[in-house]
């Protein structure tokens, strides 16, 4: 289990770190929407790297039923 909890913190800091590089080299003004698209964009690259460890889970699991 703790094979897939690092593998999701790794996904998590690295595409955390990639969004806010990225964001702040295409998004550089003050408009007050940009801190709602932080906020999403964030809540969807956590649920994305858990969706991508939850799949190593699975895929692990096929391959240990074969």
């Amino acid at each position: 289990m703790s094979k897939y909890i690092s593998i999701f913190f790794l996904f998590a800091i690295v595409s955390v770190l990639l969004f806010f590089m990225f964001g702040s080299v295409f998004m550089g003004g003050g408009n007050p929407a940009e801190e709602a698209v932080y906020i999403f964009g964030t809540i969807i690259v956590l649920l994305l790297s858990f969706i991508i460890s939850q799949l190593y889970y699975l895929i692990d699991l096929f391959r240990k039923n074969r």
